[in-house]
């Protein structure tokens, strides 16, 4: 990778620069210091819910109804329209409003015991207004009577609108983890361009944990047509994203662009959106493509379509059957799972995309699956409803991948090497991806793995897409330990946490092995060395840019829907102390003070991850990869920074002693430095 030269021409700021460089260093982000004695796996007790007032004085006012509508002016649905809120932390109301609303012209309806005034202002039921452009705060007379404060915020982001069959039926799923959800939707980019409008085929709830410790819930969204949302592609299948346990409501989004700058396949696009249904703002969520073989999503072969094109039923239809276990909703070592379907495709070779899975999740999150020799869950996503031959095909295909993997050279029974059935680059940039962000989930879920058919990919297994990051950077405290005594924990950034992640399936008094693919491969000199090599070429310098403390790239991140967000935490107080948190100290005093924990713990497990790799590497200052720091490179570097047309390209990482991920005359300075005090 070619750095971008940057030149300082005069003097006096060389100067300036040698008095000062030392001195201006960037140190560890003292806010996000992490107790030692951090008790595990323990949720905050301070959480919003708990922090209500314990008295209202505004609450119970006579006013029944106060509906805003006219929402999306570019369309006529009757679905875009808010009712006010009432806050219980503040005791007060709020209208809520989206990016496309024209404050001038909203339509006010009200349902009370007399004329609602805003500011001495009478408020007409069933008329437009501009009243609520006037500002952002009135006071509310109910027939002369004080009733509080009415706050109006605005959001900047798109909006989804859900008009549910039964009323106000989000609040039911919320409470019934399996119920769903039919309705409308109508969907409208900040612009307030129509995206969607039309039936929801169905909502569902989404996730595990981050559903299971979450006050603002996540939803899986099947449309009943393929639609290009907001301009990621046509699908059916969506996710809406809470980001609830994430104050910065980044840590998926930053995490979708760090792999798309390393380059690895397949990264899922998203979006941010307010969400309202049946009238009640709902917050901020990250509307996001689901990870699915499709055309527009993960490119492989789609064998389940095949499949079905081949068969007179609905392939759940079949019968659910398993091998090596006597129920379908068990974990056991080398059993698997499949559908009695009669007629296979020609090539079942691939297309398949899996996830690994934890064991007590196996039973009843995979419909077809396997568990490896040495108990590693394998959910098949893709094919959902896969036939007997389809799962014995690449049960056996990853089983070889694993024997070599565990293998003392590398190799299996069959003389294949793990390389023979792995793209390793891709494997390992799924590792450093885990283990760059502390993960919670580790090597262990929300991993993903595909193969395509060998008739149009490379028969390979290929590590991606990367999904699932609120509980990464920080923000959630978990520790592991595997069968070799590696111990990591995610709340301190100076360990390795991935790598310390035993396979799924072990446990006391399992026979199975219990340290994971990337531990058993990690413990090779030439595997190291290549995750070492990835690191600094390909994620080094985004996760530079990203923490950089004086000019973060996350934090223009986080302005570019700072109302949107203050919006989404006055609604659910996702920020403002750690009184505020779910779990760990995630939650900065404001928005940006959240997204400062953010970049502050990157920005340490960047400098602390650079410290242990770089000997597997390069010597600090080589940039010519000779082996030694000396004058030579000095030299080449003068001529790279000071020649446009210089042939010779250093190795730039070597040379970055700023660790900031630029290579330029501050770095010289300090090169210059480390030699000449190396000579007296």
């Amino acid at each position: 990778m070619r750095m971008k030269k940057t030149l300082f021409c005069t003097a006096a700021l060389l100067a300036m620069i040698i008095q000062s460089t030392v001195a201006a260093l960037p140190t560890a982000d003292a806010a996000f210091d992490i107790s030692a004695g951090t008790t595990l796996e323990q949720p905050n007790v301070g959480r919003p819910e708990d922090m209500y007032l314990e008295e209202f004085l505004y609450e119970e006012i006579p006013v029944t109804e106060f509906r805003v509508s006219g929402l999306a002016p570019t369309t006529d649905t009757g679905s875009d329209h808010v009712d006010w809120w009432f806050s219980p932390w503040e005791d007060c109301r709020f209208v809520f409003l989206p990016a496309a609303a024209d404050r001038k012209a909203l339509r006010i309806d009200y349902t009370a015991e007399d004329t609602i005034c805003l500011d001495g202002v009478e408020v007409k039921s069933g008329e437009t207004t501009d009243l609520l452009s006037k500002k952002d705060s009135f006071q509310i007379t109910v027939g002369g009577k004080d009733c509080g404060t009415l706050n109006v915020m605005q959001s900047n982001v798109g909006c989804i609108f859900l008009s549910t069959d039964q009323g106000d039926s989000l609040a039911s799923l919320d409470e019934h983890k399996g119920a769903t959800i039919t309705g409308n939707a109508l969907m409208v980019n900040a612009n307030g361009k129509v995206e969607y409008n039309g039936e929801i085929g169905k909502l569902t709830a989404h996730g595990n944990s981050s559903w299971d410790y979450s006050s603002k819930k996540p939803y899986n969204l099947k449309l009943p047509v393929k639609a290009n949302l907001f301009g990621m592609g046509k699908a059916k299948k969506w996710v809406l994203l809470s980001n609830y346990l994430d104050h910065s409501l980044l840590r998926n989004k930053m995490s979708q662009e760090l792999a798309r700058k390393a380059g690895i396949e397949y990264v899922m696009d998203s979006t941010f959106v307010d969400l309202y249904a049946d009238g009640s703002y709902r917050g901020t969520y990250e509307l996001c493509e689901k990870v699915q073989a499709q055309k527009q999503r993960v490119n492989i072969v789609e064998l389940e379509e095949l499949t079905e094109k081949l068969n007179d039923k609905d392939l759940e239809e079949y019968p659910h059957l398993v091998e090596g276990a006597e129920k379908v909703d068990q974990y056991v070592i080398d059993s698997y799972k499949y559908f009695d379907i009669p007629n296979d495709p020609e090539d079942i070779t691939g297309g398949y995309l899996m996830e690994f899975v934890p064991s007590n999740r196996y039973g009843y999150k995979a419909d077809s699956g396997f568990v490896t020799s040495r108990g590693q869950p394998i959910r098949l996503k893709d094919p959902e409803c896969a036939s007997k031959a389809q799962v014995e095909y690449i049960r056996q295909f990853v089983q070889d991948a694993e024997d070599a993997i565990y293998s003392e050279d590398g190799y299996n029974s069959k003389g294949k090497h793990y390389s023979d059935y792995i793209d390793v680059d891709s494997m390992i940039k799924c590792y450093l991806m885990k283990e760059i962000s502390m993960d919670a989930d580790g090597t262990m879920a929300s991993l993903f793995l595909w193969k395509d058919s060998d008739l149009k990919g490379d028969g390979k297994l290929h590590f991606s897409p990367v999904w699932d990051f609120d509980f990464a950077y920080g923000s959630f405290s978990s520790s592991k330990t595997n069968s070799d005594g590696d111990y990591g924990y995610t709340l301190v950034t100076e360990n390795l946490y991935a790598i310390c992640c035993p396979i799924s399936g072990y446990g006391e008094g399992s026979d199975t092995l219990g340290i994971s693919w990337f531990c058993k491969l990690y413990k090779t000199e030439e595997y190291r060395k290549r995750v070492a090599k990835i690191y600094f070429d390909d994620f080094y310098p985004f996760a530079c840019q990203l923490s950089d403390p004086k000019d973060p790239y996350v934090q223009k991140m986080g302005a570019e829907i700072l109302p949107a967000a203050n919006m989404n935490n006055q609604r659910w107080h996702t920020y403002g102390g750690f009184m505020y948190c779910v779990f760990g100290s995630a939650s900065g005093l404001d928005y940006p003070g959240s997204i400062d924990r953010l970049r502050g713990f990157l920005y340490n497990r960047k400098r602390w991850l650079t410290d242990l790799w770089q000997p597997d590497v390069f010597v600090k200052g080589d940039v010519n990869m000779d082996g030694t720091f000396d004058m030579s490179d000095l030299v080449m570097t003068q001529k790279w920074l000071l020649q446009p047309n210089c042939p010779d390209d250093p190795y730039w990482q070597a040379g970055d002693f700023l660790s900031d991920g630029k290579f330029n005359m501050y770095d010289l300075i300090l090169m210059k430095q480390e030699l000449v005090g190396e000579t007296k």
